[in-house]
């Protein structure tokens, strides 16, 4: 396993498409997050009453909350395409068969795979959010604010959430990969169940309570609880879209969890069981 392991880790540093999505999420966090709020602040009208309210959130106290806020939406389908690429690209590239037959076993391989997906996924959150970081303290200079920092213990939970929703979505793209057998069919049926059907039957479950179970246990729905319990406005509150409140924090955690799990189950049984030339 730890020369799986070691393989996959090789692998993935010589590699463009971690960096590139990597560096691409970086820029969407502070664009999104940061950059647009401040442009939006810097034109609204003094006497407005939110203009200070949308400071706030980009200054250095908020600076946990509002780096997550992006994570249910679009870091999930920035992450999902990330786990398409470390599974599917070796169907595009016919490699799996050389990949199999070097020594370690199937299931080690597909393991190795993702932890080692995993670990590029919280790599891509950490550095989103010493980003984010760095962003809130600009800003708080620029406007002559105090740097008013969180506790450690608020900063960790906030880049060990923004980890478990990588690592959750990253899990589901990398095994929509092993099933499809390739990255276009799974990049377009992982981003239109991202982008387009979550939100639909999440909207639906409004009206239609007997969509209110299927709702809570939505990878979106999961993602946007956690991000809601640590502090960052619900979408219902005019905050960023995804970030809701179906679920307790612990359950939410428990949800991503599950999908890990399953997620991860399910590519090492496809690998197993089918013949991958």
């Amino acid at each position: 396993m730890i020369d799986a392991v070691s393989s996959e880790l090789l692998l993935m540093r010589k590699r463009l498409a971690p960096v590139v999505i990597g560096a691409a999420w970086v820029l969407m966090v502070i664009g999104f997050a940061f950059a647009i709020p401040y442009i939006v602040y810097s034109v609204l009208d003094p006497a407005d009453p939110s203009r200070n309210g949308l400071l706030e959130i980009l200054l250095p106290a908020e600076v946990g909350a509002t780096s997550l806020s992006s994570y249910p939406l679009f870091g999930g389908a920035i992450m999902l395409i990330l786990g398409v690429l470390v599974t599917g690209s070796e169907y595009r590239w016919s490699t799996w068969t050389a990949r199999l037959t070097q020594g370690p076993s199937r299931t080690q391989v597909v393991l190795a795979k993702l932890v080692v997906g995993v670990l590029a996924a919280t790599a891509i959150a950490l550095a989103a959010s010493l980003a984010s970081v760095v962003a809130a303290a600009v800003i708080a200079a620029v406007e002559s604010q105090p740097a008013n920092w969180p506790g450690v213990t608020t900063l960790l939970a906030s880049v060990g959430a923004a980890a478990l929703i990588s690592a959750a979505w990253m899990s589901v793209g990398a095994a929509l990969g092993v099933l499809f057998r390739g990255t276009s069919v799974a990049l377009a049926v992982g981003l239109l169940w991202t982008l387009g059907l979550e939100n639909a039957v999440s909207g639906l479950a409004t009206i239609l309570p007997a969509l209110e179970p299927v709702r809570t246990v939505l990878l979106g729905s999961a993602s946007g609880s956690v991000v809601a319990g640590l502090g960052a406005p619900t979408q219902g509150d005019g905050g960023t879209p995804g970030v809701v409140d179906y679920l307790s924090p612990p359950v939410a955690v428990v949800v991503l969890l599950a999908y890990l799990a399953l997620s991860t189950t399910l590519a090492v049984f496809l690998i197993r069981r089918r013949d991958v030339t």
